[in-house]
């Protein structure tokens, strides 16, 4: 198993796509924290310091494409021959990409974050501070509870897009789906939640469930999801597994 993981994270760091997405994650970063910083009236800081200065819309899309890749690429090119010629077995092999994913995520997370506080201490540090009150508790515990949750819910649309993924051959297909999918979220939260509010059950839809770092932001969101964020967090941790289950099943029984 670890060999499998030290050799997927070594074609993605082999990868030009990899240095390019640090590279415009940061650009992003510092494009938006410095118009913060010449119009913080238009753009205040502390707003755009919550979405890490707007990379973080860029790294739900950048891991969605990696994740869809990841694993159609391997039969696209017909490396998928040579991995499951060893001595793994195919369960192993697609954990090993779970496992890569989960890293480079974390990766993505935890970079843009230490950029967004040196920019904030650079560039806007007299706009707004990290102990001042956040919307529940002091604003850098309030932000990093935004993140954790941004977090859990874009794992629940890389779960759906390797599951989607073991099952074509193209990584067009789950990439458009994961894309779709957290674009008509926020296209149409109102037209489900007008559903919800007449269908209670349907609060247990994996939709709704992409709204746990909405909730978390936003506390009357509960009114709309009919769910508290414990329940959301139990519910995007439970589709998480229940995706990955069924990406398990589909791989092995999948014609190489």
């Amino acid at each position: 198993m670890w060999t499998l993981y030290k050799q997927e994270v070594y074609k993605l760091i082999k990868k030009k796509s990899t240095l390019w997405i640090t590279a415009i994650l940061i650009l992003t970063e510092i494009g938006a924290a410095t118009i913060s910083h010449l119009w913080p009236k238009t753009l205040p800081a502390q707003m755009m310091f919550v979405s890490d200065f707007h990379s973080a819309i860029l790294v739900v899309f950048f891991s969605l494409a990696i994740a869809a890749s990841t694993i159609t690429m391997e039969f696209q090119y017909g490396t998928i021959k040579t991995v499951l010629a060893q001595k793994y077995s195919r369960e192993y092999v697609l954990i090993s990409k779970w496992l890569l994913m989960l890293t480079y995520t974390l990766y993505l997370y935890v970079m843009t974050m230490v950029m967004a506080l040196f920019l904030k201490l650079v560039l806007v540090n007299g706009q707004f501070s990290l102990v001042e009150k956040g919307w529940k508790h002091q604003f850098w515990q309030d932000w990093l509870a935004a993140m954790g949750a941004h977090f859990i819910t874009l794992w629940v649309l890389i779960s759906l897009v390797l599951l989607i993924a073991t099952a074509f051959k193209t990584s067009s297909v789950a990439i458009s789906v994961g894309i779709i999918g957290y674009f008509v979220l926020n296209l149409t939260s109102a037209a489900l939640f007008s559903v919800i509010a007449k269908y209670p059950w349907l609060k247990w839809n994996p939709l709704n469930f992409l709204n746990y770092d909405h909730q978390i932001v936003a506390e009357e969101f509960s009114k709309f999801t009919k769910l508290t964020d414990n329940q959301l967090l139990l519910g995007d941790i439970g589709y998480i597994a229940l995706f990955l289950l069924i990406g398990i099943l589909i791989f092995r029984k999948r014609s190489v």
